[in-house]
């Protein structure tokens, strides 16, 4: 007679429900894994698009900077370009205006202005700086009211130790004339006929500075089409381009543009009609 094992039938459920626990277990840890490989599987392509868009962002940001350092370099030299261009003319404003001829010079502008810059004695004694600009600007003020307009204008006065140093500005030869009775011109060969000037005179070419033999000429044929400036003191005079004839008399070439006028003997008070013959500077 067979015995049977008490519990036997529970007992191999009881296995049974084991196994299958175990099973289930399994199951449920291989889906853990599964489900963790798929996690971990897509993270990293997360981490590579965000790492692109990273870099992306980090080029542009060096592209911008990049352009930004350019722009900036490219500002600072045009400051730069227009702080040298303004001190180069500070320096030439400051030198042209504190610069001041050493003998009484006479300067025909292009406009037909004409420039008088007069060195002269100067005593402290008699009358002060003060007093000087003040009888000067009165003598200017008076003559403008009675020429109409305001033709001259004081530009400058200058003492340094027993010389004065005046600079007036014209506005033409006329009135330069009018103000200190020397006959003066400045014009076209033809108007200096008009208005009555005979080139009775023995001139001399002049090339490259040189003042040539003294030579009689035939005024129309030899001085038509050029420029001429007539002066009857002794002062250094300068006409706007270079000098191609010189009247013969009392004349020194300085250089292409500058004629010194003085007496051969030295007396100042005696004067000649100077001819001044030359091509206007373009």
């Amino acid at each position: 007679m067979t015995q049977s094992r008490p519990g036997g039938s529970t007992g191999t459920r009881g296995r049974n429900s084991r196994s299958t626990g175990s099973r289930s277990t399994s199951s449920r840890n291989t889906a853990s894994r599964s489900t963790a490989g798929r996690s971990s599987a897509g993270r990293p392509r997360q981490g590579v698009a965000s790492r692109e868009l990273q870099a992306t962002r980090r080029k542009r940001r060096q592209r911008e900077v990049m352009r930004n350092r350019i722009l900036f370099g490219i500002g600072c030299l045009a400051v730069l370009a227009l702080l040298v261009f303004l001190i180069i003319k500070l320096i030439g404003f400051v030198m042209n205006s504190g610069s001041i001829a050493e003998n009484s010079t006479l300067t025909f502008d292009k406009s037909g202005k004409v420039v008088f810059e007069e060195v002269t004695d100067f005593d402290t004694d008699i009358y002060s700086k003060s007093e000087l600009r003040t009888y000067t600007k009165d003598l200017i003020d008076s003559f403008n009211n009675t020429y109409g307009e305001k033709a001259i204008t004081l530009d400058k006065i200058k003492i340094s130790g027993d010389k004065a140093y005046i600079k007036t500005t014209y506005k033409d030869a006329d009135a330069y004339s009018s103000f200190t009775s020397y006959q003066t011109f400045n014009g076209s060969y033809d108007d200096a006929a008009a208005a009555g000037y005979d080139f009775e005179e023995l001139f001399c070419q002049v090339a490259d500075g040189t003042k040539g033999e003294a030579q009689a000429v035939i005024a129309g044929d030899t001085f038509t089409g050029y420029q001429i400036a007539i002066v009857n003191e002794n002062v250094n005079t300068i006409v706007p381009g270079q000098i191609n004839y010189i009247s013969e008399t009392s004349t020194e070439i300085v250089d292409d543009s500058t004629v010194s006028i003085k007496q051969a003997d030295g007396n100042e008070d005696a004067t000649d009609t100077v001819y001044i013959i030359y091509t206007i500077d373009k």
